[in-house]
């Protein structure tokens, strides 16, 4: 005798019916001639102009990041304010100037060869 039998006068199961799915229809279709309208309204409007973030740019001036020491940079600052000068570049600027209008003839001359070199190589 098999280890399974199967009851074949059991009564199939229906299926559940299927009830009808019906189609939606957009709220609103595209119109042309509407979108024009608005598109023509909409630059009709004054827009106000967007602010730009952050600092402007001042005139044509290129910048390049150098890494100073804390105790540097207090040093800077102190300059700075001591001089009365406006920003952190120009103090830097005017302490190197001075610096080079104390070089000797022979310092100089290397100082003109490095810088010309320097800018060669930047271009």
């Amino acid at each position: 005798m098999a280890k399974f039998e199967f009851n074949k006068s059991a009564k199939k199961k229906a299926p559940k019916p299927i009830t009808e799915t019906k189609i939606s229809k957009p709220k609103e279709t595209y119109d042309p001639a509407k979108m024009t309208k608005q598109v023509e309204e909409d630059y009709q409007q004054e827009r106000p102009k967007k602010k730009h973030p952050g600092r402007p740019k001042s005139g044509r001036k290129s910048y390049q990041t150098v890494r100073l020491q804390k105790k540097t940079v207090l040093k800077i600052n102190a300059l700075e304010n001591a001089l009365s000068v406006a920003t952190q570049d120009a103090t830097v600027d005017q302490a190197i100037e001075r610096v080079l209008n104390s070089l000797n003839a022979d310092e100089k001359r290397s100082y003109e060869l490095w810088l010309e070199m320097f800018e060669k190589k930047e271009k």
